[in-house]
């Protein structure tokens, strides 16, 4: 029963007995709850009496932070009851039913769950690339089925701005949500238990906000630059009283939008450039004895702290906003490694853990695994070696390990109260468009929801792999999308034993090339102008539609391990490298795997112990990785 649930439960008892489901929708007993009488009667549980017992009378209301997740869950012969405290947990109890419902017969069965962590969450970028509503709810969707609760929308940055404000029409960009649009998504994922949390992110990444508005800042921006991706130089002028004035329009826009508690202001990568050079912001700055620029952002970041605070909710920021004088009652999102996370708790913050979560940088979902919010910090360092040493991460290694350390970090005074909220992966969307989001997130997010609700001595790492295996193939079962199938990699199927064993080169090689992760691990800026990639960039390629952490390569480690014969896979490596010479005269965009399709048919042979493994049958071949190859090695150093 257990390999069908993901995030696995905290307890469950097997009973004897299954029950076998008919079409159509179950008889419900009792149910108060319109919401969970909406999802449960989407399951085909023909034949079963329904009944949900909720002990609070605060239905229908929007999700927050306190409200409680754990329910209860008994399955009968004829019978299936579910039992919580809130709806919300009674809706979480729903996504546990749904899972076993997709498995066949319905396991006669008592759960009793509850989350390990209150904020389970998940960033999405639409500034770089526009997302709409409707891939917006079926990411909602999906969130509820692994019982995350947090949907945070980074709604600004250099590239964009997405909230379409009333005051301030002419700062929306093009494609952009209105407060009627926001408001629709938050109520459609309130009905999945999901909070939506925005995001203004401010006082750097302002490039959208100052070609608009030049007024707001030091120095003149070029428009064109918004077409570049990395930290932009851009930032608001926090010496004029007319910016602060405009931000708190904003966010009291953007308070009246959403419900949620919290509010997310960013303070992420602030260049100090402009502000070091601005005669004013200096002036400015020593009539109030700020004598840094990092004075200078905690400044600007009080203000608008209360001013939040003053309309009742609660700020969150990045871990660069962290300053002796930040209020406690600021929640910190850590990103920028383990020395962030201890600084943020040991200051007396809450803090939300992303570092480990970070899914645009193309591993797999056994590496985010590796790593929970609340683990010890040798246990952490332990998982840093581990990233260091692995053979499908050498070609990103000295960029994956300056990455682990990077950035100046204040003097916070240590005081009490602060406490690990939870965990939020982010997906920053420089190299994601709207048709390929769910893939890029699904395929590995499973398994990091895991460790945002399970206890970490109630998973195991053996069997993450096929139980993510298993809770993907049944996503068309309960009507979510299939997240293997759409889109396409390519219309030319006949090369889909090639298509399968590709991914992406890891970390920020497409980002920066693997020459230029070299020169960022050396400490070295590189020019956003050589960057491959920027906003007007096709991503029609397929490396673009590939998944970060191919299914068909798990299963093919897994007959690796295991000794199994290969030739269900090897025919294809052999037979793929002919059709590849064929279908790139037809088809010009293959032409960059010839290189990749050369090792996979070399690799045949070292399936079959016609070769010696080697690490450069693994890649990288330009953009694209053989990571099977590397398991191979593992055979030989085995023996």
């Amino acid at each position: 029963m257990e390999e069908a649930l993901l995030p696995l439960p905290n307890v469950s008892v097997r009973q004897q007995g299954s029950s076998q489901l008919a079409g159509g929708g179950c008889r419900f007993r009792e149910c108060k709850s319109a919401r969970v009488r909406q999802l449960v009667s989407r399951l085909d549980l023909g034949g079963i009496e329904f009944s949900c017992k909720i002990e609070s009378s605060d239905s229908d209301s929007i999700p927050r932070l306190d409200h409680d997740h754990s329910y209860s869950l008994d399955i009968s012969r004829s019978s299936v009851e579910l039992r919580a405290i809130s709806e919300q947990g009674a809706l979480t109890g729903c996504s546990t039913l749904a899972q076993l419902c997709a498995t066949g017969p319905l396991p006669h069965c008592t759960i009793t769950d509850r989350p390990r962590h209150p904020w389970r969450g998940l960033l999405v970028d639409v500034s770089r690339h526009f997302m709409e509503l409707k891939t917006l709810r079926s990411m909602v969707e999906l969130m509820h089925h692994f019982k995350l609760n947090v949907l945070h929308l980074h709604l600004t940055d250099d590239q964009a701005f997405r909230f379409r404000s009333e005051a301030f029409p002419d700062l929306a960009s093009a494609q952009s949500y209105s407060k009627t649009e926001l408001g629709k998504l938050i109520d459609f994922a309130a009905d999945y238990a999901v909070r939506v949390v925005p995001e203004i992110d401010i006082p750097g990444h302002a490039t959208s906000w100052l070609v608009a508005h030049p007024e707001w800042g030091s120095e003149p921006v070029d428009p064109s630059t918004q077409r570049q991706f990395g930290a932009l130089k851009a930032c608001l002028d926090p010496s004029r009283e007319v910016v602060i004035e405009s931000v708190q329009t904003i966010l009291e826009e953007v308070i009246d939008t959403f419900p949620d508690q919290f509010v997310h202001i960013g303070g992420d990568e602030v260049d100090p450039l402009w502000w070091s050079r601005s005669e004013s912001v200096q002036e400015w700055a020593c009539s109030r004895e700020l004598y840094s620029v990092r004075d200078i952002q905690a400044d600007f970041t009080r203000h608008i702290v209360q001013f939040i605070e003053s309309r009742d909710r609660t700020a969150v920021v990045w871990d660069e906003a962290l300053h002796e004088t930040l209020p406690q009652s600021v929640v910190v999102q850590a990103w920028r490694g383990m020395q962030a996370r201890e600084l943020s708790v040991a200051g007396g913050y809450r803090t939300i853990v992303s570092s480990p979560y970070y899914l645009d940088l193309n591993y797999h979902a056994s590496t985010h695994y590796g790593y929970w919010p609340s683990m010890s910090a040798s246990d952490w360092k332990s998982q840093d070696r581990r990233m260091e040493t692995s053979d499908v991460l050498e070609h990103v290694r000295e960029g994956i390990k300056w990455h682990q350390t990077f950035g100046d970090f204040p003097n916070v005074p240590k005081r009490s109260g602060g406490c690990i909220l939870g965990g939020e992966a982010c997906m920053w969307t420089e190299l994601v468009s709207d048709e390929l989001l769910l893939r890029r997130v699904w395929s590995r997010m499973p398994s990091v929801a895991e460790r945002f609700w399970t206890e970490p001595s109630n998973a195991s790492s053996r069997d993450i792999s096929a139980r993510l295996d298993t809770s993907l193939a049944r996503l068309p079962k309960l009507g979510l999308t299939d997240i293997g199938a759409v889109p396409p990699i390519h219309e030319c199927r006949t090369l889909q034993p090639l298509f399968e064993m590709l991914e992406p080169v890891k970390w920020y090689a497409r980002m920066l090339t693997t020459g230029g992760t070299e020169e960022r691990a050396q400490g070295e800026s590189i020019d956003l102008e050589d960057r491959p990639y920027n906003t007007e960039s096709a991503l029609d390629r397929v490396v673009d539609r590939l998944p970060p952490d191919s299914s068909a390569v798990r299963r093919c480690l897994a007959d690796v391990r295991a000794g199994r014969d290969l030739n269900v896979w090897t025919d294809g490596w052999r037979k793929q490298l002919d059709d590849l010479q064929r279908e790139s005269k037809r088809f010009s965009d293959l032409e960059d795997l010839h290189d990749a399709s050369q090792a996979l048919c070399r690799l045949a042979d070292v399936a079959e112990g016609l070769a010696l493994p080697s690490k450069s049958l693994g890649g990288p071949f330009g953009e694209y990785l053989l990571p099977i190859a590397f398991a191979f090695l593992d055979t030989v150093n085995d023996s």
